[in-house]
């Protein structure tokens, strides 16, 4: 094997509320998608398996613990395993040895943490065109998801799965154990097609982490702190006033009072949310998102935080 070709396998994870895990499992389904990275010629080509449904999970939830999720509970947690496309060329994996690594992996993780598995689905759909040579160069990735409930033990795992742990000396570790983890169970499960683990296993291994990969994430999650609590704030006011509109819509004396929070709704708050998304998509799709940053940047520009919190304080006295 040439040393320049990679045959990485690399795991990153996600998890999302009931209202955004639709989204996500629409676009890891291919039920709907509008994205610039996909070319549809090669989308017959995706595969994948269903276990259960969210709907199915969150019902199974209710019946076990007396009551529904909470509007606040991570319902979603999502791994987008990201594969080699050196190795897969070479490799070529028919579906059923791919599906046997996948499952693998799945039952990996639902026996080590306890995460319900909902399915998963290959997407060999997505890249993009090089410039130069006129090649399309795959993002090849697998959408896994897991329903954020351990039914054996009757709790979440994903809070637990959140603390980094401590050394001996009882400082915090520099990474969590727990991902850290699941990356060597990524490694394991797809072993038999070739590939090795993508991830450093520390802090002091990130040298070995491919340079661009590591300066891609640090940028991105930099970005993410910066700007969560204008996203958070977002997210809030898009609730808020879509159950406004709706008492409001219905006093004809409070049109006026409609029309402005539609406004405000359609040009402000949506454009924003719908950035933040593609943003997102487009760094776990391992695309350029300098693109999808600048037009967030510039939907900021014209409603700051501090706007947001004024049109807070405004709603809730509506």
């Amino acid at each position: 094997m040439s040393q320049n070709k990679k045959n990485f396998v690399a795991v990153r994870t996600q998890y999302y509320k009931s209202g955004a895990a639709q989204k996500v499992l629409a676009h890891g389904y291919r039920k709907h998608s509008n994205s610039p990275n996909v070319v549809e010629k090669y989308t017959p080509y995706n595969f994948g398996m269903r276990y259960q449904s969210l709907d199915d999970c969150m019902a199974q939830y209710k019946a076990v613990s007396g009551r529904k999720p909470q509007d606040k509970m991570n319902v979603l947690f999502e791994h987008v395993v990201v594969f080699s496309e050196d190795q897969f060329k070479e490799r070529k994996p028919g579906k059923k040895e791919f599906d046997e690594c996948m499952q693998r992996y799945i039952k990996a993780i639902h026996a080590d943490f306890g995460f319900q598995p909902l399915g998963y689905e290959l997407h060999l759909d997505e890249g993009h065109t090089d410039e130069k040579t006129g090649e399309f160069k795959r993002n090849i990735h697998a959408h896994v998801h897991f329903f954020n409930y351990d039914f054996k033990k009757k709790k979440a795992p994903l809070r637990d799965l959140m603390k980094k742990g401590k050394d001996e000396n009882g400082k915090t570790l520099p990474l969590n154990h727990n991902f850290v983890k699941m990356q060597d169970m990524a490694a394991e499960a797809f072993k038999p097609l070739g590939f090795r683990r993508g991830i450093s296993k520390g802090e002091r291994n990130r040298k070995h982490l491919d340079k661009d990969t590591f300066i891609v994430s640090k940028k991105l999650s930099e970005i993410i702190n910066r700007y969560d609590k204008v996203r958070r704030l977002v997210h809030n006011l898009d609730k808020d006033i879509t159950a406004k509109k709706l008492n409001l819509k219905e006093q004809e004396e409070r049109l006026s009072e409609y029309q402005d929070l539609e406004e405000l709704h359609n040009t402000k708050i949506q454009p924003m949310l719908l950035a933040f998304e593609k943003l997102e998509e487009a760094f776990k799709a391992g695309q350029d998102y300098e693109e999808q940053l600048n037009s967030f940047k510039k939907l900021q520009s014209e409603i700051t935080e501090k706007d947001l919190k004024s049109a807070g304080r405004i709603i809730k006295k509506l």
